[in-house]
C-alpha cells in the first residue's frame, strides 16, 4: 500500500469514527432515534436518523420542527447543530477506543430489536454469509464492520465539525421513509478544516448553477424535467465555440465528422455489453412497430458506420468524430446543475485503425489534448493516469487476454514516449479496454477527469469489423476511443467556475458591449456593432436609457472582456474608447480595435 493510499485510509477511519460518535451523541439527545447508516465521506461523514416528534421535544426542550409520524417523519434543523455538537465532545472524552466482536445473527436482532433499519441490514449480512460485528465505545454499540481511528487522539486532535442537515430517503429510494441526514466535516487537522472551509466559500462564489443564472447562460424547467438543460443563446455561443475549437485542432489530424441517430435497438448494446453495463440506466422507447433504446454511448453506432462497406488496409485509419447527445436515466437524487445530467452531449471519437498505427494515432490525440486544454489555461496543471483492470474482477470487462495485455502494454510505451509519466490505477479501465485519462487542475485546484485515450482490441471483434490485409487476409481494425472535453454540460460547469464566469474573449458569449454616452451617440454606437459583427465579433449594443455608470456597472456585473463608451469625441474622431474588465483603457480607430481583438482571439487569451 502506498503512503498515499495508507493517508486516505487512515483519514476514512478517523471520519467513520466521528459517523459513531455523532450516533452516540444523537441518541444521548434523543434516545428513542432509530439509527440506520453512517459511512465516511470524502469530506467527512454523515449518519442517517429516523426520529420522533417525542423524542425531539424531549430531547432539546423543543418543539418539533417539521414532519410528524407521518411518512416524511420528524426533522431536526440545523440549529441544533451546536449542541449536538457539543454533546459529541463531551462523549469523547469518556471513549477509551473501539471494540470488536463477532455476534450470531439471532444475537444482533436481540440487541437491535425494533430497529427496522439495522433488522434489515442484519438480515441482508446474514444472506451474504457474511460476518456480523459489533463496535462498542464507552456506552455506544453499533452494528458495524470496522474500521476505526487506532486512538482517541486522532479523533480529538483532528479539524471537524457538524456541518448541516438534510432529508434522505432510507437506502436512497424515494418509496421509502424520508430520514434526517446530518454531515459533518472532517480533516486530519484543524488547519487543514479551515483550509477547507475557505475553498468552499471560494467554490460558493463560483457556483455554475448561480453564475449559469446570472450570466444568461443555460435554465431548467420541470415541464421538461430534472436533468435535461436548456441552453440560452450565450449558452448556445459557448458550446459552439467549444465545438468549433475542437473541430478546428482536430481536422489537422485526419478527424472526420459523422452523425448518428439518436437511438437504436437494444440488441446494439447487447453486442457492445453496454445493455449489462448500464442497465437499469437504460432508457426505453416503445414505438408502434420497434422497441429502441436511447443512446447511453456512441461507440457502437460509429461502429456500424465502419461496417457500411468493405475496408482495405489502405483505408486505415478511419478517423470519426462528433457532438451528440446521450441519454441514460439517472436517479433524481443524483443529478445537480450540468455535472449530472440525463441528456449528455458528448464530445465523442473513434479511430479504426490497424495495430501497427495505434502508437502515431493515439499520439495526435494527445497532441489534439494538448492544444485544447492550452486554450483554456489548464494544460500543464494535469497529471495522467493510466487506467487498467481490476485484476481481482476480470470478468467485469469484454475482450481477450491478449488483447489487454497488448493494449496495456502500448498505453505504457506511448505514455513513456511522450513523457506523460502516467500513474498506474488499478480498476479504473473501461468496459472494453485501458485507458489514459488526463486529470486536470481547476482555479480551486480540484481534480476532473476530462481527456481521454483508449485502445480497445474487443468491441470490433464482436461487431464483426474487418479488413482486408495487404496478403489478402481478413483482420479485425482496433478501436481507439477518444474524449477531448468529454460532456459538454459538466465541461461548461467546470469552465464557469474556473474562470467565475470571466471568461477567455474566445470563449466570451458576449466579446465587446458598446455603450454610448447618450441617446444622440446612438447612431454611431451602432456602427461600431454593426462593423464589429460584420467581422464575427459577439459584440452587444446597451440602448438602455441609463446612466453610462450604470452601464459600464452591468457590463461588468455580465463578466464582458470588454466594452467601449462612445460619445461627441470619439463620434467626432471616428474612434472608440475601449475598457476592459482588468482594468486597461485606450482610444483606438476601428480598424486598430478589430487587429486587437483578431489578435487576442488568435493567442487564444
Amino acid at each position: 500500500m502506498s503512503s498515499e493510499t495508507a493517508k486516505s485510509e487512515h483519514l476514512a477511519h478517523i471520519r467513520h469514527s466521528l459517523a459513531h460518535l455523532l450516533a452516540a451523541a444523537v441518541t444521548k439527545l434523543w434516545p428513542d432515534t432509530k439509527l440506520t447508516l453512517g459511512p465516511a465521506i470524502d469530506t467527512g461523514f454523515y449518519y442517517d436518523f429516523d426520529f420522533s416528534p417525542t423524542t425531539l421535544s424531549r430531547g432539546l426542550d423543543t418543539p418539533p420542527r417539521a414532519g410528524g409520524e407521518g411518512e416524511k417523519g420528524a426533522r431536526i434543523s440545523e440549529a441544533d447543530l451546536p449542541k449536538i455538537e457539543q454533546k459529541m465532545r463531551e462523549v469523547l472524552k469518556t471513549w477509551k477506543g473501539f471494540e470488536g466482536k463477532e455476534v450470531s445473527a439471532a444475537k444482533a436482532k436481540e440487541l437491535f430489536a425494533g430497529n427496522p433499519y439495522k433488522l434489515e441490514l442484519i438480515e441482508e449480512i446474514a444472506k451474504r454469509g457474511e460476518k456480523i460485528t459489533l463496535y462498542t465505545s464507552g456506552e455506544f454499540t453499533d452494528l458495524c464492520r470496522g474500521g476505526h481511528a487506532d486512538d482517541m487522539k486522532e479523533m480529538r486532535n483532528a479539524g471537524w465539525k457538524l456541518d448541516r442537515v438534510a432529508g434522505a430517503y432510507w437506502r436512497g429510494d424515494e418509496k421509502n421513509k424520508m430520514l434526517t441526514r446530518i454531515y459533518g466535516l472532517a480533516f486530519t487537522t484543524k488547519e487543514e478544516l479551515e483550509a477547507y472551509e475557505k475553498q468552499r466559500e471560494e467554490a460558493e462564489k463560483r457556483d455554475h448553477k448561480k453564475l449559469g443564472r446570472e450570466l444568461d447562460l443555460f435554465t431548467f424547467s420541470d415541464l421538461i424535467g430534472a436533468g435535461l438543460p436548456l441552453f440560452t443563446p450565450r449558452g448556445t455561443i459557448m458550446r459552439d465555440a467549444l465545438k468549433d475549437r475542437l473541430l478546428s485542432i482536430s481536422r489537422k489530424y485526419g478527424m472526420l465528422p459523422v452523425t448518428i441517430p439518436h437511438l437504436a435497438k437494444r440488441k446494439l448494446y447487447e453486442i457492445s455489453g453496454h445493455a449489462d453495463k448500464f442497465g437499469d440506466e437504460l432508457l426505453k422507447v416503445i414505438g408502434h412497430y420497434d422497441e429502441f433504446v436511447m443512446k447511453p454511448v456512441n461507440c457502437p453506432h460509429h461502429t456500424q458506420i465502419y461496417a457500411s462497406r468493405p475496408r482495405s488496409y489502405r483505408d486505415l485509419p478511419l478517423r470519426y468524430m462528433e457532438s451528440t447527445m446521450q441519454y441514460r436515466d439517472e436517479k433524481p437524487g443524483e443529478i445537480g446543475g450540468l455535472t449530472r445530467v440525463r441528456a449528455i452531449t458528448c464530445d465523442d471519437g473513434h479511430i479504426f485503425c490497424r495495430v501497427d498505427q495505434i502508437k502515431d494515432e493515439a499520439k495526435n490525440i494527445a497532441k489534439i489534448i494538448e492544444e485544447f486544454y492550452t486554450a483554456v489555461g489548464l494544460f500543464g496543471k494535469h497529471w495522467v493516469s493510466l487506467s487498467v483492470r481490476d485484476p481481482k474482477h476480470l470478468e467485469k470487462y469484454i475482450g481477450t487476454e491478449e488483447g489487454w495485455r497488448n493494449a496495456e502494454s502500448m498505453l505504457k510505451e506511448i505514455s513513456d514516449e511522450l513523457e506523460l509519466k502516467a500513474k498506474r490505477r488499478e480498476g479504473e479501465a473501461a468496459l472494453y479496454g485501458p485507458k489514459l485519462d488526463y486529470m486536470f487542475k481547476d482555479s480551486l485546484g480540484r481534480e476532473w477527469q476530462l481527456a481521454t485515450i483508449q485502445i480497445d482490441f474487443a468491441m470490433p471483434t464482436r461487431f464483426g469489423l474487418e479488413y482486408s490485409d495487404a496478403d489478402g487476409a481478413k483482420k479485425a481494425p482496433v478501436m481507439i476511443h477518444r474524449a477531448i472535453l468529454g460532456s459538454y454540460e459538466r465541461f461548461m460547469a467546470i469552465l464557469i467556475e474556473h474562470f467565475t464566469g470571466a471568461f477567455p474573449l474566445w470563449l466570451s458569449p458576449v466579446q465587446v458591449k458598446i455603450l454610448p454616452v447618450g441617446e444622440k451617440f446612438l447612431a454611431y454606437a451602432k456602427t461600431v456593432r454593426d462593423t464589429l459583427a460584420a467581422l464575427d465579433f459577439r459584440a452587444e449594443l446597451d440602448e438602455s436609457n441609463e446612466t453610462l455608470g450604470k452601464k459600464v456597472r452591468s457590463a461588468k456585473v455580465e463578466k464582458v472582456p470588454y466594452w467601449i463608451v462612445v460619445g461627441a469625441k470619439e463620434e467626432s474622431e471616428k474612434t472608440v474608447t475601449l475598457e476592459s474588465r482588468i482594468g486597461t483603457k485606450e482610444t483606438l480607430l476601428l480598424d486598430a480595435l478589430a487587429s486587437k481583438l483578431t489578435s487576442e482571439i488568435k493567442e487564444k487569451k
